[in-house]
This record gives C-alpha cells, sequence and structure tokens, in this order.
C-alpha cells in the first residue's frame, strides 16, 4: 500500500518528525524575530544513527514547520572517512556582535551603517578520524571538542569559524575525557555581561561550566555533579531561570539533565535539578539532591541482606528452583564485581549458574505499618507481565508486593548493574498483610535482578527529579530567546534501548510536543511542572464528546469519538475516589482487547499508569533487552476528597500524559498493527466518583 507523505503509517500527526531520515536529540532551540528554530541531530543518509548533522526547521507556531536545508553537514574525506559529525548543541543570536561575525546590511540609520545581527551555532565537533585542522590545531581519534559556526541570513546559510575547535579538550584534570565531552549549551547571562556555557563530562556524569566575552574564548569557571541519578552517561544539559510561582522577585535556576542509560525505565530519561546560579557556579537546592547511601529518616529496616553466611530459609525467606539453599552474596563477588551502589556488603541476588537461575525468593509476611517501601534495585529490564505470569511465556525478572493473594506492586531493574533506589507507596494497604517475592523467570543471561535494603517509612526515598515518568522523553533543551515566563522545552521522544528499530519507514523519530515550564510550590516545596505549550491548543477540533457521570460503576464504558479523531485526540479526566482501586482509559482499543493502551490513576498505589503491554507492534525490540513492553508509573499522591485531573494527548504513534498541576508527565510511543481506535473507561474494583470526560479531536499539521 502506498501512502501519501504525512500519512505514513506511525506518521505523528502533530508532532515534529524530519521529512526522512534519522534524527535524535533537539538542538539549537531559538526564537527570533517571531520564527522559532529547531535545529537536530540529523542522518541525511539512512534511518538509523550516523552521519550525524545539523537538520534544520522553522515555524511561527511551534506546531507547523517548514523544512530548511540541513545547516551543518557531516564532513567525509575522498577516501570516504568521516572527518567531522557535528553532536549536540545549542544556538544564540549575537546581538551586541561580541563574536564580530556580524556583516554590513546596506542599511542605516541616524547615518550609520547597520550590521546583521550573526546567528551562532555551538556545538560538539566529533572526529572519527585522527588528522591535523587546518588551522594546526592537531586533532586525536575520538576526540570530542566545542566549536562554533555562524549565519548572517537567518540560519539558511552557515560558515565554520576558521579557529575551530574554540575548546579543544576538558581541563587538563579530565584529560582522559577528551572522547566524551560534549552537548554544550549557551546563552547569554545579562547581570554578568557574559556568554555562559554548560557542557557534559558525560562518563563522570559531571558538567562543566565556561564563561566568554566573544563566543570564541572561554574561561572554565566551574563543576557541578554528580548528584541524584549518576548511573549512566550525562548528556544535553540545559540551564535556565525560572520565576518561583510567577513571582519576578523569586528566580530561581534548574539544570535538565539527560541520562543514558540510567532512566527511571530502562535506557533514556532526563532529571532536573533546582538551584541558583551566579554566573560562575551553579549550586544546588539542598532540598533537591539526596544521598544514596541514607535511608529515610523515620525508615525500618526490613532486610539488609548482611548475612551472607545464611541461607534464605535460615533468615524466613522461602527459596524455589535454583535459588534453593542459596543466600544473600556478597555483592564484590557477584557478576565478576561489576555491581555498584549496594550498602554494605550484602544482597539478594539471582545471578547465579552463570545468571541463568530461575525461581523465587519469598520473604516472611508482615504487616503493612507505614506509607512506603523502599529498596535498591538493579538488573535486567523484564517487567511483570500479568497476562504471562505464571505462563510459558512468563520471562520477568521482577520484585513484587503480594497483598491478599495478588501482585498489587512490582518494580523490574533497568538494565544496569548499578543499583538505585525505588519507592512504592503502598498506604492504600496500610493494616493489611503482605510478602514481598522475587521472580526471576527468565534464563537468559543478562535477565537476573540484584536487591538490597529493604526499608518501611512514611516518606519516599528521594530519587531523582525525573522530568518524565516514561521511557520516552531524552535530551529534552529549551529556547533561547523566549522571555523567562515561557520557557519552553522540546524533546526527543525515543528511547536508545530501542531507537534504532522502532517501526517506521522512510523517517525514524518524533521530537515531543513543544512544553511550557514553571516553577510551582506543592506541598511546600518548589517543583518544576509543565504543560503543552498553548499553540498545541490551535489544533483542537471543537469538543467531540462530553460527559459527566455523577457515578461511573464498575466495568467499561464505552466512548464514540468519531473517526479520523479516535486516533489522534486531546482527553481531559476529572475524577474522585469511590468505591473502585484503579480508573481510566482504554485507547486504541480493538474488539477483543487484544490491543490496547491502558493509562489512569490507581488509588491504592497512588500513581498515574500507562500501560502498554498490548499497545501493538513490539516485535524490534531485541529479546535480550525487552525494553519495549512495560507499565510506567509516576507516584501522584492523593486525599480521598481530592479531583484527579489527567490530560492525555493521543497521536498516530504516541501518548503524553499529564496531571493537572503538571506534576508528572508520562511519554510512550506505541506502534498499534490495525486501526482499531475504540475509547473505553473504565472503573476497577468498584465504582469511581464525579467523573467528567471532555474529548477533543487535534487536527493533523499536514492537512
Amino acid at each position: 500500500m502506498v501512502r501519501l507523505f504525512g500519512s505514513e503509517e506511525y506518521r505523528p500527526q502533530f508532532h515534529f518528525t524530519p521529512e526522512e531520515n534519522w534524527m535524535n536529540d533537539p538542538n539549537g532551540l531559538l526564537y527570533h524575530d517571531g520564527i522559532y528554530h529547531i535545529f537536530y541531530q540529523y542522518n541525511p543518509n539512512g534511518t538509523k544513527w550516523g552521519y550525524i548533522s545539523w537538520g534544520h526547521a522553522i515555524s511561527t507556531d511551534l506546531v507547523h514547520w517548514k523544512h530548511l536545508p540541513i545547516a551543518l553537514e557531516c564532513e567525509v574525506d575522498p577516501n570516504g572517512n568521516v572527518m567531522e559529525m557535528f553532536f549536540s548543541g545549542s544556538a544564540v543570536v549575537d546581538v551586541n556582535n561580541t563574536s564580530g561575525f556580524a556583516i554590513p546590511t546596506g542599511k542605516a540609520q541616524k547615518g550609520k551603517e547597520i550590521l546583521s545581527q550573526p546567528m551562532v551555532a555551538i556545538y560538539t565537533s566529533n572526529y572519527p578520524t585522527a588528522h591535523t585542522a587546518s588551522n594546526g590545531q592537531v586533532i586525536q581519534q575520538g576526540q570530542q571538542s566545542q566549536s562554533i559556526a555562524f549565519s548572517n541570513d537567518n540560519g539558511l546559510t552557515w560558515t565554520k569559524y576558521k579557529g575551530n575547535p574554540v575548546i579543544p579538550s576538558p581541563p587538563p584534570e579530565y584529560a582522559d575525557q577528551y572522547n566524551q565531552f560534549r552537548d554544550p549549551f549557551v546563552f547569554w547571562h545579562s547581570p554578568s555581561s557574559r556568554w555562559i556555557m554548560v557542557a557534559s563530562l558525560a562518563m563522570k556524569q559531571t558538567l562543566l561550566i565556561y564563561s566568554s566575552d566573544n563566543l570564541k574564548d572561554w574561561t572554565w569557571e566551574s563543576q557541578f555533579g554528580p548528584y541524584n541519578a549518576t548511573f549512566g552517561e550525562w548528556e544535553c544539559p540545559s540551564l535556565f531561570p525560572l520565576y518561583v510561582d510567577g513571582n519576578t522577585a523569586a528566580e530561581k535556576w534548574v539544570l535538565l539533565i539527560g541520562i543514558n542509560p540510567g532512566g527511571v525505565v530502562a535506557g533514556s530519561g532526563t532529571q532536573s535539578i533546582i538551584g541558583s546560579f551566579d554566573g560562575k557556579t551553579f549550586v544546588a537546592d539542598p532540598s533537591d539532591v539526596y544521598d544514596p547511601t541514607k535511608v529515610p529518616v523515620d525508615s525500618t529496616v526490613f532486610q539488609d541482606f548482611e548475612s551472607t553466611s545464611s541461607t534464605f530459609e535460615e533468615l524466613g525467606w522461602t527459596a524455589t528452583g535454583d535459588f534453593v539453599g542459596s543466600g544473600p552474596r556478597n555483592a564484590s563477588t557477584v557478576n565478576a564485581g561489576n555491581i555498584k551502589g549496594y550498602l554494605g556488603n550484602g544482597i539478594m541476588t539471582t545471578c547465579l549458574l552463570g545468571g541463568t537461575g530461575t525461581g523465587t525468593i519469598a520473604s516472611p509476611n508482615f504487616t503493612i505499618a507505614k506509607d512506603y517501601i523502599s529498596f535498591l534495585i538493579a538488573g535486567g529490564y523484564y517487567p511483570y507481565n500479568p497476562a504471562t505470569a505464571g505462563t510459558p511465556e512468563d520471562n520477568q525478572v521482577s520484585i513484587n508486593l503480594v497483598v491478599d493473594g495478588k501482585i498489587v506492586r512490582s518494580q523490574t531493574g533497568a538494565n544496569t548493574e548499578n543499583l538505585v533506589w525505588r519507592s512504592w507507596n503502598v498506604a492504600g494497604w496500610v493494616g493489611q498483610e503482605a510478602y514481598l517475592i522475587a521472580t526471576d523467570a527468565n534464563s537468559g543471561p543478562s535477565a537476573h535482578l540484584h536487591i538490597d535494603e529493604i526499608v518501611f517509612s512514611n516518606s519516599p526515598k528521594e530519587e531523582a527529579n525525573w522530568n518524565d515518568f516514561g521511557p520516552d522523553y531524552y535530551a529534552a533543551v529549551t529556547y533561547n530567546g523566549l522571555p523567562t515566563s515561557e520557557r519552553t522545552a522540546i524533546g526527543w521522544m525515543n528511547n536508545w534501548a530501542y531507537a534504532n528499530n522502532i517501526p517506521t519507514s522512510t523517517w525514524r523519530s518524533a521530537m515531543s510536543i513543544p512544553r511550557t515550564l514553571a516553577l510551582k510550590t506543592i506541598n511546600n516545596k518548589i517543583r518544576l511542572v509543565q504543560q503543552p505549550a498553548s499553540s498545541v491548543s490551535t489544533l483542537y477540533t471543537s469538543t467531540l464528546y462530553s460527559h459527566n457521570f455523577s457515578v461511573l460503576h464498575c466495568g467499561e464504558t464505552q466512548v464514540n469519538v468519531p473517526a479520523p479523531y479516535n486516533a489522534r485526540m486531546k482527553l481531559g479526566l476529572k475524577f474522585s475516589r469511590g468505591t473502585g482501586t484503579k480508573f481510566g482509559v482504554a485507547l486504541r482499543s480493538n474488539a477483543t482487547n487484544t490491543q490496547e493502551t491502558v493509562i489512569g490513576y490507581d488509588f491504592l498505589g497512588q500513581n498515574v499508569f500507562v500501560d502498554r503491554f498490548k499497545s501493538g507492534n513490539n516485535s524490534f525490540v531485541d529479546s535480550d533487552q525487552n525494553a519495549f513492553p512495560g507499565y510506567f508509573i509516576a507516584t501522584l499522591p492523593t486525599k480521598a476528597t481530592d479531583v484527579i485531573e489527567l490530560n492525555i494527548l493521543l497521536d498516530w504513534s504516541s501518548v503524553e500524559v499529564f496531571d493537572g498541576e503538571g506534576q508528572i508527565a508520562i511519554t510512550c510511543q506505541i506502534f498499534p498493527v490495525d486501526d482499531s481506535a475504540k475509547v473505553k473507561l473504565f472503573s476497577q474494583g468498584g465504582s469511581t466518583k464525579s467523573v467528567s470526560v471532555a474529548i477533543n479531536g487535534i487536527n493533523s499539521v499536514w492537512k
């Protein structure tokens, strides 16, 4: 079947995509003279990563885009050797011509010649081939350096600066990181009248802050990190001010940091840290960073696994399968000593028999007496799937909480050997008897689980401040050129765990919708919140469906939304707790329920969730990683009387979910295998009260 451009299978209808070929990180987001520019990592030669260049498009509204010629194209010598690729970076308008790149415009004002206002792109030069540059600089193979280029025609054509690279290498103490030094974010800092750059030492989880008077000569001022999510590479930082609660006299600074792997889900993620910046140094607010070696102050240790000479049975636990007779292990001896982040020495692990062991390890029963269960976890990403659990297709590697014979909370690893904290809100089950069970049903060598330091507390163990709790929001950066009150971010809507293999043809990857960021005080804590940019609403149709249910009874209620808007819509839900345990909506559902994406709120677990176990095609995922299917949650504590609000944006191959305050977002790609697009509300375990539903279609930007 031949499809018209813009109507290809899975082509997003209101998200930015390249016309063809591969795309990853957004670069050089810049607003100037009424035009939004987006540059992006681009392969002009194919639909997988390679030959990385800067693509370019412009918009007047952030939703309709015009593609322009490649801005900075990968350089290849006559023998086919790739000499320079253009990795991520930023762009500015040099209004005061500090760089000297301006040219005469041929116009005059008050007898004085008017100069252009050059655009300057600041990017990472990645050099796959060793050589000597034309200016005499010696380039090592694999070197990553910071370079600049300029344009005097609003970004249509670009000239590389002859003095590149302007920062050839990181500071001497980091000389060995010459090949992991990248992603400069540059902005004008008015209080100090200087340009500021934040660049990443990716493998050190450290950001370097530089200053410059002219965009050519840079001085290293300070460094920041590692903090919070520190396992995986730090990439694509963005540093910017925001007003707290809209008060222009109360300013804070925010760092966005991409992490891969090591996100909240397997693969890629983005964290934020709030603090202060004086033109030289960023200092995190003490309340926004945490110490992974400390448990919550009110915690009770349930099991720390320090008894490495005991069996699980001797500790009161019960093992089955290959784990019978085993016990806690000294972490330094497990998996060639590659595990990090454990406390003390001992851990629970299923990495036995060369990692191929299978079975279960179950705790003794206990009564849930506190609101949170927290623990350290690492291992392969193989989530519990209720549809396959206990069957021959079960491949889970997870720790689960069982209450009244049912698994009510579950956590798998993130395809890393680095233990990180995860917390479950279990307030909904306080007073009930429960037990924990680690299940390894997968004999694959990477399919194992490590658990340490299980604690009960009335507050969660702090984790990273995740900017998005889904698997598909990475490398988010913000626009230069907008007022502080209009700080807008765009992220890459993909994940390095499977990005090269998603089932699209002619093009690969999309960007998130643009999001407006703000700082809001919620429950006495300053939080970074986000909502779809207002321009997205210009695509909404009139209301297609609106209904209020005083009580939505247990079961499913079908909602009739006319095609084609049942596959691209904005769905708003408001509701309150009744007698039920979960409420939500199933989208892109078929008649047999074998395909659907389920989104909702878990009243007992106090979280927003997206379930994409049955969202369509996931055959493109490597079987030994299994990183696509999953059940993704964002904790959102509420009281029984609260009105909960969810706003959902559905496109042909994605869902983006926001709560009413903008505290949480969950972004997921989906790839439905047919045109089924039924919409069904559901209330599980009882009724849901005061349900308000409003659905708008979203017009395609291609029509």
